[in-house]
């Protein structure tokens, strides 16, 4: 299992390793990380459920970029020679002429600027998983836009009661994966384009205040799909875990990511799984 995406971090080179988690850092080739949010939070996630199901083979491609795409283009680079299961890859800047260059033989999941450039490429149905929020739905059901910033207005203005239609257009009108996980104040699991669940509890307010939350969701289900589950159960049950981690942690608006991360493995517990 491989995560692959950028860190926030000026002048980081590429680096290639197996992540550990220790308190608040994410820690590859003797390198440190904060989990905070993004890919850090990603790796915390997948690291604390892969943890209580006795796997470790998790690796991680990450670079430094803030914005300027030289990060990315060096992770890019190195996926092409990427053979594992299963492949996630999350924020790295989009570059069309990049990611037609992977092969599409492992599953591979986006959410962040992987959907991006998916959508931009027009591959989306070479992909497994997507994982867009609300807005990002928006993106991938308006045809015509090239980046999440030039969503016509017509699509752009959207809420909850409108998802089910986005999610329909969004199929009709670009390729998509054959699942989607859209997370939201409700969170809608899609298969080939028909909603097939939807999971609205426990609502816990705060949650909605805390960042990295839709990163922790995006890396539950994929460990649980690396670990045998059946997408639709990975990503039904990742949503109620994630949901339950805020209950686990009495969760408020200030709590910290890395709270929720490491209640993980007592979710899962509570949970028999």
């Amino acid at each position: 299992m491989i995560i692959a995406g950028t860190m926030p971090i000026k002048g980081l080179e590429l680096i290639r390793g197996k992540p550990t988690l220790k308190g608040n850092k994410i820690i590859i080739n003797n390198k440190e990380f904060p989990i905070s949010m993004g890919t850090g939070a990603l790796i915390g996630a997948v690291l604390k459920t892969l943890e209580y199901f006795g796997e470790d083979k998790l690796y991680v491609i990450t670079a430094g970029d803030i914005g300027e795409g030289d990060g990315s283009l060096k992770i890019y680079d190195a996926l092409k020679d990427v053979d594992d299961d299963l492949l996630i890859i999350h924020y790295i800047k989009p570059k069309i002429s990049k990611i037609k260059e992977i092969d599409f033989s492992p599953k591979i999941i986006a959410d962040a600027g992987g959907m991006y450039v998916a959508k931009a490429a027009n591959i989306g149905d070479k992909f497994y998983l997507f994982l867009p929020d609300v807005g990002e739905l928006a993106f991938l059901a308006d045809e015509k836009a090239s980046h999440p910033a030039y969503v016509r207005g017509f699509i752009s203005e959207v809420d909850d009661k409108e998802v089910p239609e986005l999610i329909k257009r969004a199929y009709e009108k670009s390729k998509m994966p054959k699942y989607m996980v859209v997370k939201g104040e409700k969170d809608y699991v899609v298969e080939d384009g028909d909603i097939v669940e939807t999971i609205d509890a426990p609502k816990i307010e705060a949650m909605e205040c805390i960042g990295g939350t839709g990163d922790t969701l995006t890396g539950i289900i994929s460990s649980l799909i690396y670990c045998g589950y059946k997408t639709k159960d990975a990503c039904v049950l990742g949503c109620k875990i994630n949901r339950m981690l805020g209950e686990v942690a009495n969760a408020k608006p200030n709590t910290q990511v890395d709270e929720l991360i490491h209640n993980i493995p007592k979710v899962l517990k509570h949970l028999n799984l």
